[in-house]
């Protein structure tokens, strides 16, 4: 299974829109995030997970020429506003894309992008997208997929588990229900927003903490702002542990 970093920024990307600071004047590449999802991949399938606001730009310079699912964490814009994106792969499959989530999660899609599921007018301008709960384990294009709850702030997200991989993003603390759906994690990703503590995410001290809880083989670090230098913050982390970053591949 190949695991593909779309996009590793917070939701106002990196560079952020008029700061001078050392990070978004980086020369390092791996200083240059978009926003937060990944794309699994496996014996020609492909899922993402999240339709990421930059979705055109990630599909473009990773070559994604098929969709086979998305699965949504949550409905904030960073998250799902891409999936007007969809539509270039209804036209290039000729069929709606299915996506899931949470019950909470579709309805707020839904709210967001009324027009796609509402009758309007007909033609290209229309996403099809196939809406799923995903209320425990299922089959999602031939990937065991395991949801699981998170908190962030005052919302319960989700995140999931595939394999011995699992995503969490935006967290800002994991529900004590959720750690045993959690154990023996050959790889997890988690958000690490920044140094100083943050009332909806996860700063970098907290997300070490959760990943020395979880114990996972090896972990990385996504959902960052520009408070994160890469090299710098790298070289400071415990082994086994890395910043991920743009274009990032790894087999599972």
């Amino acid at each position: 299974m190949k695991l593909t970093f779309l996009g590793t920024g917070t939701s106002v990307g990196v560079p952020a829109i008029a700061c001078e600071c050392a990070v978004c004047r980086s020369s390092d590449a791996r200083d240059r995030r978009l926003r937060s999802s990944v794309m699994i991949e496996e014996a020609g399938r492909r899922i993402l997970i999240d339709t990421s606001v930059d979705l055109r730009q990630q599909a473009l310079r990773v070559k994604i020429d098929r969709l086979d699912a998305v699965l949504y964490t949550h409905p904030h814009a960073d998250h799902m506003l891409g999936l007007d994106e969809l539509r270039i792969f209804n036209f290039r499959q000729r069929q709606a894309i299915p996506a899931y989530g949470s019950r909470a999660t579709l309805a707020g899609i839904q709210r967001t992008f009324w027009y796609v599921f509402e009758k309007t007018q007909e033609g290209g301008g229309k996403p099809q997208v196939d809406l799923t709960p995903l209320d425990g384990p299922a089959e999602v294009a031939g990937f065991p997929v395991v949801p699981f709850p998170i908190t962030h702030g005052g919302m319960t997200i989700t995140g999931y588990r595939i394999g011995d991989f699992a995503y969490i993003t935006d967290a800002s603390a994991v529900p004590d229900e959720t750690y045993p759906m959690l154990k023996g994690l050959d790889l997890l990703v988690i958000n690490a927003l920044r140094h100083k503590p943050h009332p909806t995410h996860l700063h970098l001290e907290a997300s070490l903490r959760e990943i020395d809880r979880i114990s996972p083989a090896r972990a990385l670090l996504t959902h960052i702002s520009h408070d994160l230098g890469h090299e710098g913050t790298e070289a400071s982390l415990p082994s086994g542990i890395r910043m991920a970053y743009d274009g990032m591949t790894l087999e599972l």
